[in-house]
């Protein structure tokens, strides 16, 4: 990540570090009769530009500031709401932490939509608050916390802490992944919520079996805890198992995602949101909404997609995404690009 500029007359072992990243979405969700379907239909169409810049020294220290530029298609106003950028990072041979505003895709970790739906990650890409990581060839392990709530007359303290861990062995792995999100009051709200999510998952990966083939399969089982401590007192504890299934061929590929189990989202139309009866809903949890299951108690989700490839550091993706509940099915398109370039994709003179 780490590259210098000899050409720019700095001392020895400063460098000039830098950054840019765009993602622009197009996602059509054709959920159908918003009584029948548990996630009502919706379109989102945005773009985030994501630069910064830094100076980088000794052994893989680094102080970072940049910028998110949001802005949703067709808005009256001139970009969304930019989020800042500032942040400390330093990448060890083993030992990597990050302490600041900084961006999300620094975590290794791969949550399952449960946790976080793509139009939360698209909207929040970024960490508030830290990020250790120990890394070794065929594991890792690491802890967040992510400060996304400051009290005020109307807006409540709000952390979550994340952790998570995997280690592979041949084509096999396993690992963890865990948040509690804790919802305080504000000082027109009383009331506090923990809204905890664990996942333990483990798979097999029979990529390395084949040319240009990857396959994956994984189980996992999913356990919420929530306790509304002021308006319920005695906490719930839905659970159930995921199943994923990945294929890809050269460009094309399939994923599937089964889910059976309880309702991970109980307080989502809970009023105790504001003092005006506002329901928790996704003031409170992060994940897709698809997780709060309909009357069969299961979710399918269906993705085929196509991903092309072109140039170091840009990707798309065009993808048909199916979700079925076991009575109603919804259809949602989807239209991706990534670009991730930096100051070490282009080999600036050492």
């Amino acid at each position: 990540m780490i590259v210098a500029l000899g050409s720019c007359g700095m001392a020895e072992g400063q460098h000039i570090v830098w950054n840019a990243n765009f993602d622009f979405r197009f996602d059509n969700r054709e959920y159908g009769d918003p009584s029948l379907m548990i996630v009502p239909s919706s379109t989102l169409f945005g773009a985030n530009m994501r630069p910064e810049i830094g100076i980088g020294w000794g052994y893989g220290h680094a102080l970072m500031i940049g910028s998110t530029i949001p802005a949703d298609m067709g808005s009256e106003n001139f970009m969304g709401n930019p989020e800042l950028l500032a942040y400390y990072s330093w990448d060890g041979e083993l030992f990597r932490a990050a302490l600041g505003m900084l961006p999300r895709e620094r975590m290794k970790s791969q949550f399952s939509r449960a946790f976080f739906s793509e139009g939360y990650l698209f909207y929040h890409p970024t960490v508030e608050g830290c990020l250790v990581q120990y890394v070794r060839p065929e594991w890792f392990v690491e802890l967040a916390c992510d400060w996304n709530g400051l009290r005020s007359a109307t807006r409540r303290e709000m952390f979550t802490i994340l952790v998570a861990g995997e280690a592979q062995r041949g084509l096999s792995y396993a690992g963890y992944a865990a948040t509690l999100h804790h919802h305080a009051a504000s000082d027109t709200a009383r009331g506090v919520v923990d809204n905890g999510l664990a996942s333990i998952y483990m798979g097999i990966n029979l990529s390395p079996l084949f040319e240009s083939t990857t396959v994956t399969l994984q189980a996992a089982w999913l356990q919420a805890y929530q306790n509304d401590r002021l308006h319920i007192g005695t906490p719930v504890l839905p659970g159930g198992y995921e199943l994923d299934l990945k294929v890809r061929h050269n460009a094309v590929g399939l994923c599937n995602t089964f889910y059976k189990g309880k309702d991970l989202m109980p307080y989502w139309e809970l009023p105790y949101e504001d003092g005006k009866g506002g329901a928790y809903a996704d003031n409170l949890y992060f994940g897709d909404p698809f997780y709060r299951v309909g009357e069969r108690g299961f979710y399918n989700r269906l993705e085929l997609y196509w991903e092309p490839k072109l140039n170091a550091g840009v990707n798309v993706r065009f993808s048909s995404v199916h979700h079925y509940d076991g009575v109603h099915w919804g259809w949602q398109q989807v239209i991706a690009l990534r670009v991730n370039i930096g100051s070490e994709m282009f080999g600036i003179i050492r």
